[in-house]
């Protein structure tokens, strides 16, 4: 796919054990732009600190997967070699803790939502020290895995389409919005723009779409929960990527954008409404089918995005500036994942 020949096939991985020591000079093409020889960083500022946990601690891939939610070590390792250039390339301070332990750090707290009051007792480092590791990481790693979130080209999305796009086969987008809890704000205003009365929470909003074969190609960033559907997909200008009169977009029964679909002359493919109407006919029933066949198998993307508990449980006011890095990581790091479908569901062998 068209993924794949951007990131590098040394970035997708299967879920068996793997020699961490076999390829890890071809680091991913679009998030690699230097080389270097993988080695741990000595931590020469505190030699006293006592560090419970370390990448050296976690023994097997599975370990990895379950402290982090990162698929395999080639991955884990090649974000680290271009974590480590990136710094050097910044100048960037200096941590107590190596860049490796910086990234395990990072993505722990990502995957599992811990307080950083544990981090840190877990890292050897003070709260407040692991809370300035985790806010520096996600900036750096969210600009080297904004490359793994991408728009793909028309002809990469129609070679890659699934069996449950057969009926659609001009489908170029599939569009959702997604939610996630925060704490509540400090300040009056987020509080009231934030608040849902319907679910009696405080939540932001982004917005989220993916190809027929299940590839997040495109996030916005995080509005306020209260924002529309409509409004968000207007500011996002995600309709401005689509071909006029010859592209479509799937979209659930709630999302409601006629409108502009109209306005950017896109075809807008989503399940029918019943209305005053007692019961759908036939041909409606079965399109019906067929939609929801075709969006719940995409919908795995953000099913795999909420895996990282960080956007599951309520975000803390302190990270809200980082939202976005945040998403972005998640969603390259999904699609950097194994895919969603296997082999025989392409139409296209």
């Amino acid at each position: 796919s068209e993924v794949e020949q951007c990131i590098g096939a040394s970035a997708f991985c299967d879920h068996q054990d793997v020699n961490v020591e076999d390829g890890l000079e071809d680091v991913p093409a679009a998030v690699l732009a230097f080389t270097r020889e993988r080695g741990i960083q000595v931590n020469t500022l505190d030699p006293e600190r006592h560090q419970p946990i370390s990448i050296a601690h976690v023994k097997t891939q599975k370990d990895l997967t379950v402290i982090t939610g990162l698929p395999c070590y080639e991955l884990f390792y090649n974000l680290c070699d271009v974590y480590t250039d990136s710094r050097m390339l910044l100048q960037a301070k200096t941590f107590c803790l190596s860049n490796e332990d910086s990234v395990l750090l990072t993505m722990m707290e990502l995957h599992n939502n811990l307080p950083f009051s544990l981090v840190g007792v877990l890292f050897g480092v003070h709260r407040t020290t692991a809370a300035d590791i985790f806010k520096s990481t996600v900036v750096t790693l969210a600009e080297i895995l904004q490359t793994a979130v991408f728009w793909p080209s028309k002809e990469a999305v129609v070679e890659n389409l699934t069996v449950h796009f057969k009926e659609y086969p001009n489908v170029r987008a599939v569009l959702d919005c997604t939610e996630i809890p925060l704490q509540k704000p400090k300040d009056l205003e987020s509080q009231l723009l934030t608040y849902s009365w319907y679910k009696g929470t405080h939540r932001a909003k982004v917005f989220v779409c993916e190809t027929p074969e299940g590839h997040i190609s495109f996030l916005s960033k995080a509005y306020d929960g209260r924002a529309s559907d409509s409004f968000i997909t207007k500011e996002s200008k995600i309709l401005e990527k689509l071909l006029p009169s010859i592209d479509s977009v799937m979209v659930d029964k709630g999302f409601l954008i006629d409108e502009l679909c109209l306005q950017h002359h896109v075809t807008m493919v989503r399940p029918p409404f019943l209305r005053k109407k007692k019961q759908l006919t036939q041909r409606e029933a079965q399109q019906n089918q067929s939609i929801a066949a075709a969006r719940v198998h995409v919908e795995c993307a953000i099913q795999r995005m909420k895996v990282f508990k960080i956007l599951s449980g309520n975000l803390g006011t302190e990270l809200f500036p980082y939202i976005d890095d945040i998403l972005t990581i998640i969603a390259g790091i999904v699609n950097l994942s194994k895919p969603i479908f296997s082999a025989e569901k392409f139409l296209h062998q």
